[in-house]
């Protein structure tokens, strides 16, 4: 009887694609967290608009069945506080609401970071917007002053008509921002108060990161909003500095409006973060009161200062070219390659059998990550530069936002920031899963080359006992032949998983092409603008 030639000199060959690389490194800024964290779907997501999707006005049940018409008010802790169509509230825990209703209440929470999913459009807007009594009205002098959403402090003393006027002004700008018809939330405050630090001397501005070229900055990363006295016109007095005739608190409105919407300066186009800045700042402002009866002349006033006096020497820039262009480009900048994300398509494997020979390496490879590659800037948002072109996109920026308020677009225009909250939010979500999904497909793959090849290690010493048991039966030490052990079958390939088998384009997580082509798909401008439109 023969012996079995055992199999231990042949070896398990894995063959697997190579592993994606590394991405973007990270940007020059602390980025607002990821848009609707925590949350794996969208489930009631319908028209794109979140004010009619989220709608905060349902029927909620509980787990006992009882239904309950409310409007959701607020979250915290667990708890859940309900208006009842009494006008009555009521606070109940998340836990007492059947699965739909808790899952509606975290994207909820998820969505009203970015709007205020309680904004209902008035019927007609107010013409004025005044702060509330306590803001400011008691103001005094000094160096330091807090009002209710805000802190700002000088190194130099501020006369207290100054204290009580830029007090009412950061609340009367955080009004303005919250009635706006975009119905945008309020950014939440490191602290629970928005930071504000004035300077008497430019020198010191400008060490504390201030941009020369700038009448204010506001720093993304320390979330602080820096201006110098010099550019509002304020003047030293006995008692501290006080305002004087050429006193302009666009500056100052401007850069708080970028504090108010800090969570969407890392997903929202350059276009629009200083458009709405601008568009903002532009309504008229007198005695603790925005005006907002005479915007579209703000509007035009505000143009006309930036323009030298005479806007009729500019023509403003079609929104196609400047809806579409990268934070970089709209500040005058070089437009930097952007790093592609690819990821590889996996293919199935099958194990081979290879000699010692040919044997190579590590049959799995490198593990590799994903990374979502930062929004570039340059950590801080500032007013334009003298350069006429940045000046053009700024003007055409906030001109075009009146435009699309004004043609009755803002449905459109919510849909439009919508879609790239929902991006960023998409796009790690989908490199997060395709990691995830990755190294389980890897551990898969690898558990089943150990699971072959401890089966044919078992094979083999059953091979070496056959043999043994061959030669002892050829010597007669055994009445009956052994039996010849059973060849392990190769196992087929795993399955692999869609996501890896057909992974999305470098094109399609391309946030340079998104850019592109959110404005056609969403907006329009239909015969240009121009300044005329404002007179």
């Amino acid at each position: 009887m023969k012996a079995v030639s055992p199999s231990s000199s042949l070896a398990l060959l894995l063959l697997i694609t190579g592993i994606l690389p590394a991405t973007a490194q990270e940007g020059g800024i602390t980025r607002p967290r990821v848009p609707f964290a925590g949350l794996d779907e969208l489930t009631f997501l319908k028209s794109g608009d979140p004010l009619v999707d989220w709608n905060s006005k349902r029927t909620w049940t509980s787990v006992e069945g009882r239904p309950l018409k409310a409007k959701i008010l607020s979250l915290k802790d667990g708890l859940v506080d309900l208006e009842l169509e009494t006008g009555k509230t009521t606070t109940l825990p998340v836990t007492r609401l059947i699965p739909e209703d808790q899952r509606f209440i975290r994207e909820w929470e998820a969505l009203s970071v970015y709007f205020n999913l309680s904004y209902e459009p008035p019927r007609s807007i107010a013409n004025t917007i005044e702060p509330g009594i306590f803001d400011g009205a008691f103001a005094k002098e000094g160096r330091i002053h807090e009002t209710r959403n805000f802190r700002f402090e000088c190194d130099a003393v501020l006369t207290q008509e100054v204290v009580k006027d830029f007090s009412r002004l950061f609340e009367v700008t955080y009004l303005a921002v919250l009635a706006n018809p975009l119905g945008l939330a309020i950014a939440e405050p490191e602290g629970g108060k928005f930071q504000v630090r004035l300077f008497s001397r430019d020198s010191d501005y400008l060490n504390a990161g201030g941009n020369a070229d700038a009448a204010g900055v506001y720093l993304i990363k320390d979330r602080v909003m820096l201006v110098p006295l010099s550019s509002l016109g304020l003047t030293p007095g006995s008692s501290g500095y006080k305002k004087t005739l050429t006193f302009d608190p666009r500056t100052l409105i401007h850069e708080t409006t970028h504090a108010l919407t800090h969570q969407w300066l890392a997903c929202a186009p350059m276009w629009f973060v200083e458009g709405f800045a601008e568009y903002i700042a532009a309504i008229p402002y007198t005695d603790g009161r925005l005006e907002l009866s005479r915007h579209r002349g703000g509007l035009l006033a505000l143009a006309t200062k930036k323009f030298g006096g005479d806007p009729a020497r500019f023509d403003l820039i079609d929104p196609d070219q400047f809806t579409g262009i990268s934070h970089q480009v709209f500040m005058g900048e070089p437009e930097p390659e952007e790093p592609l994300i690819q990821l590889p398509r996996v293919e199935p494997f099958q194990i081979t059998f290879v000699s010692d020979e040919k044997k190579t390496g590590d049959p799995v490879g490198d593990s590799g990550s994903v990374k979502n590659s930062d929004m570039s800037s340059t950590g801080t948002l500032v007013p334009p530069p003298t350069g006429p072109v940045v000046l053009k996109r700024y003007i055409s920026s906030m001109t075009l936002i009146h435009h699309l308020i004004s043609s009755g677009q803002t449905a459109d225009f919510r849909s439009y920031l919508f879609d790239f909250a929902r991006f960023e939010w998409d796009l790690d979500r989908y490199l997060g899963n395709f990691e995830k999904t990755l190294k389980a497909h890897q551990t898969a793959v690898q558990g089943q080359v150990r699971e072959c090849d401890a089966e044919f290690k078992r094979f083999n010493a059953a091979v070496d006992d056959y043999n043994r048991n061959v030669d002892r039966y050829n010597k007669r030490e055994l009445k009956t032949p052994p039996t010849i052990p059973v060849e392990p079958v190769i196992p087929g390939p795993l399955p692999v998983p869609e996501i890896l088998s057909r992974p999305r384009s470098a094109s399609e997580l391309s946030r340079k092409q998104f850019l592109e082509s959110a404005w056609a798909r969403h907006l329009r401008c239909d015969g240009g603008l121009s300044l005329q439109s404002l007179q």
